[in-house]
């Protein structure tokens, strides 16, 4: 890539990198989907410029799906059902400071990591995809609540297809990215389902 496109993939990544950090901290469940929401974009913007400067089709498809499934339509849906839920609309869990604490531990870890692949790929573009992977695991097992969770496993969608455009697009990358999508939606109607009938499951154990 163009200097120019690598400094304006590179700005985005660290964006990303922060959205990472706030879905860690965030204490209000609306605020979780509009920083995910907005990762969405961030990733998607990023996968557009890659395909632009190589000229690969399949990633502009690819990058207008995830601006349009996991910042639109998924966000779209949860917030949604949170609206439809009282308990969500003033329901403040109080953040844990150690979190940030320890997702700064798991990123200097994950690039720790990352240097043997930059050893075979040579390639240092994947370091911020692949810390983002790591961190969004640490959202999963931070979050107890399943809607939380959701959106921590969408983050690791997005890491996954940032990873897999940084080190060099793979085939059937675009087919990859839609089966991601279909995942998440089997496991949001799942959830969604379970909330139905049970009610927010483990709403008082969502933690930041």
């Amino acid at each position: 890539m163009m200097n120019i496109t690598t400094e304006i993939v590179n700005l985005l990544g660290a964006t990303v990198l922060l959205t990472a950090f706030l879905l860690l901290f965030h204490s209000y469940m609306h605020s979780v989907i509009e920083t995910i929401s907005f990762q969405s974009i961030l990733i998607g913007a990023i996968i557009g410029i890659v395909g632009w400067e190589k000229g690969v089709g399949e990633l502009l498809i690819l990058a207008v799906i995830t601006v349009a499934f996991r910042a639109a339509v998924i966000p779209w849906i949860l917030a949604r059902d949170i609206r439809d839920e009282h308990i969500w609309r003033h329901r403040e869990i109080k953040a844990t400071h150690h979190v940030i604490v320890l997702g700064l531990i798991t990123a200097v870890l994950a690039y720790f990591l990352y240097t043997p692949i930059y050893k075979v790929t040579g390639e240092w573009g994947g370091v911020i995809p692949f810390v983002l992977l790591f961190l969004s695991l640490l959202v999963i097992i931070t979050r107890r609540n399943a809607l939380a969770q959701v959106v921590g496993y969408v983050s690791e969608e997005n890491a996954l297809l940032y990873l897999a455009v940084m080190l060099s697009p793979i085939p059937m990358v675009l087919e990859f990215g839609i089966l991601l999508d279909m995942i998440a939606f089997v496991l949001l109607a799942v959830v969604l389902g379970a909330e139905k009938r049970y009610g927010p499951l483990e709403v008082e154990e969502l933690v930041g």
